[in-house]
């Protein structure tokens, strides 16, 4: 390999590395993608990209991380499918003692902060509620710690609710403390790690499952429906909610939104 050019037998392995490393399924355009993501990871670590690609193909854990790092889809922003966070406030938000949600694949932080805009907006405050974000990417989470966004993430946020939770402008417009307090950050990876400590009322994993081969996406459905209380709510992308079938879980459609319910008994 050069400096400039990956073979198709390197491509081969370290989208193998990749699939086992994180569960990623690289499109074809996230394959295309490849080789830059390979250079940035390098330039992140001061190597040229021939070690790089030499230390990942050995396994060594930092190299390993920095491909994945800049390989996993982190696109995303405020109030995503406003539907199914109505849908969810209906169902679950009227609880009377302490809500645990888990975010899980939460990239930047959007979706997180979202849920607490959520819960706030719902008359929650003060209820003991906790939010428990967590992603592959340590560099996603410092960026979701900062709580610090730019204009793209907030676009399809309701001024109402830009103008109550968040200060200042892009790209320094900060989540406010009241919501930020309601989430918690930590890394999780969804392929090789246990769930976090559960069991949870809400289970958020949206546009995540999509990224995984058929077979890895069951499994990891399966341990987030582990993860869920008996009673509790699965929100998964509205793409993704074939994938759910045969699960056994519970639909629950309402406004133009479906969200999975763990029945009390079983699965």
């Amino acid at each position: 390999m050069t400096a400039e050019r990956i073979d198709d037998a390197q491509l081969d392995a370290l989208e193998a590395v990749l699939r086992r490393a994180s569960g990623l399924a690289l499109s074809p355009g996230m394959r295309r993608a490849l080789p830059g993501a390979v250079r940035d990871a390098a330039s992140a670590v001061r190597s040229a990209p021939a070690e790089l690609v030499r230390r990942i193909l050995e396994g060594e854990p930092d190299a390993v991380m920095a491909l994945v790092e800049r390989t996993v889809v982190g696109e995303t922003f405020f109030w995503r499918h406003p539907e199914q966070i109505a849908l969810l406030a209906e169902l679950a938000f009227g609880a009377d003692g302490p809500l645990y949600l888990w975010s899980a694949g939460c990239a930047s932080g959007e979706e997180p902060y979202s849920l607490a805009m959520a819960l706030l907006e719902a008359g929650r405050a003060g209820r003991g509620d906790r939010i428990l974000a967590t992603d592959v990417s340590a560099r996603g989470l410092s960026r979701a710690r900062s709580a610090t966004y730019g204009a793209r993430p907030l676009r399809r946020l309701p001024e109402r609710l830009r103008a109550r939770y968040l200060s200042g402008e892009p790209p320094g417009a900060e989540v406010v403390a009241e919501a930020r307090r309601l989430v918690s950050f930590s890394r999780n990876n969804l392929v090789a790690d246990s769930p976090p400590s559960g069991p949870f009322d809400v289970v958020v994993c949206r546009n995540v499952l999509i990224y995984f081969d058929p077979v890895l996406a069951a499994e990891v459905l399966y341990r987030l429906v582990g993860a869920t209380r008996p009673g509790g709510i699965l929100v998964l992308g509205p793409v993704e909610l074939p994938i759910a079938q045969q699960v056994g879980l519970e639909w629950v459609d309402s406004g133009g939104a479906s969200v999975l319910r763990r029945p009390l008994r079983g699965p």
